[in-house]
């Protein structure tokens, strides 16, 4: 038998020693056989800022081996932040997880080490863990050249004869996915489905990450899907009494069953990660009740809300500035401003890119649109 731990994002940007969890939420996570979290964004001090939306995530380099001293053994780095500072911070925080002890998997400098699965031996067990992200900045997709640094992508058809592969000579597989809207309690249909696929392919835990906030389970078949674990330790923009409070998981893997595993509840108290007591754990399973009846209307009205936020920043982006706007830009450059964004045109088109590129908003945007399509009235005879 073996025991793994799985927790979700981890940001840190206050915390230089890298020491995020309280003693016994520590000691749990050296206590299992393996333990794995997702690294949301490259080491400081290498690299420079992308072209990109968004902001540009670094952690202090500290932050590994903290996460090293704490029980940690797998980083998880296919995400929209990893290739923030480029190939040179993404190959230095390689070379400093592996200098620390630690295994990384899900992105690398080329196509081949982005997608290759990790391979473990623990206990008697051989697991597969596979790693990869919806299409975002930095994913290694069908535009993008092998030898092109980035993360794996969830789409990709690499990823589902991996999974058919590794089940043909490992005990388990175990995949990692960081996708879906952000800060909603649900998942979207479409990752739904890509999910009981992966199980249908041979995956034996699905575990998602990215929504920032806690989502429901369910098993699929005999295969466990976790939608989002939701943020571990995530302090870009949270304030100082900002508790985080979500779950990670305990599973127990042997060979011959399904997989088992026991939620563990965390929340941020005192800037550290601490076991949750009864008055400060999520309503898990009210979670996995979102995941059923009513499921259909919540997915309704959660697509139809981001869609207006996207249809909004799509209009923007796609509409020239105004005569007015570019006279104070113009204004700007002849005062000699130090801003070293991206001109207004250069901008749009990464903001367009970014939204049509987005797997999530693509999917909320067209579920959205369909339901508009709906209800219209029919066309007038004549």
């Amino acid at each position: 038998m073996a025991s793994l731990f799985a927790c979700g994002d981890i940001f840190s940007r206050t915390r230089t020693d890298g020491l995020v969890c309280a003693d016994g939420l520590a000691a749990l996570v050296a206590r299992a056989d393996y333990s794995v979290c997702n690294f949301e964004a490259a080491i400081a001090g290498y690299g420079a800022p992308q072209a990109k939306v968004g902001p540009h995530l670094r952690q202090p380099a500290n932050t590994i081996g903290g996460l090293r001293q704490q029980g940690f053994d797998l980083l998880l780095l296919a995400n929209n932040h990893i290739m923030d500072f480029g190939p040179e911070a993404l190959a230095a925080t390689i070379s400093q997880a592996e200098s620390s002890g630690l295994d990384t998997l899900g992105a690398g400098l080329d196509a081949e080490r982005a997608y290759r699965p990790l391979v473990k031996q623990i206990n008697g067990l051989t697991l597969a863990l596979i790693n990869a992200g919806e299409a975002q900045f930095g994913v290694i997709d069908h535009f993008k050249r092998p030898d092109t640094a980035g993360y794996a992508w969830i789409n990709h058809p690499s990823i589902d004869a991996a999974i058919r592969h590794m089940k043909e000579t490992c005990d388990f597989v175990i995949v990692f996915s960081h996708a879906g809207l952000e800060n909603y309690a649900i998942p979207q249909k479409e990752w739904r489905e890509r999910y009981r696929r992966l199980c249908d392919l041979g995956a034996d835990v699905v575990i998602g990450a990215h929504p920032h906030l806690p989502q429901g389970h369910e098993r699929h078949g005999e295969s466990l899907i976790f939608y989002s674990l939701g943020n571990f330790y995530f302090d870009w923009t949270r304030g100082s009494g900002h508790e985080d409070r979500s779950y990670a998981v305990w599973l127990e893997l042997e060979r011959g069953r399904p997989p088992s595993f026991r939620p563990v509840f965390h929340y941020t108290r005192d800037g550290l990660v601490d076991l949750a007591p009864d008055d400060r754990k999520i309503d898990l399973e009210a979670l996995c009740g979102l995941l059923g009846e009513g499921y259909e209307e919540a997915h309704d009205r959660m697509c139809l809300e981001a869609y207006q936020s996207y249809r909004q920043r799509l209009l923007s982006a796609l509409t020239p500035d105004s005569p007015l706007r570019r006279l104070k830009k113009a204004l700007r450059r002849l005062l000699g401003s130090p801003a070293k964004k991206p001109d207004s045109a250069g901008q749009k088109t990464l903001m367009q890119l970014h939204l049509l590129r987005n797997e999530a908003y693509y999917h909320a945007a067209r579920h959205a649109l369909e339901i508009q399509a709906q209800r219209l009235p029919p066309p007038q005879d004549g």
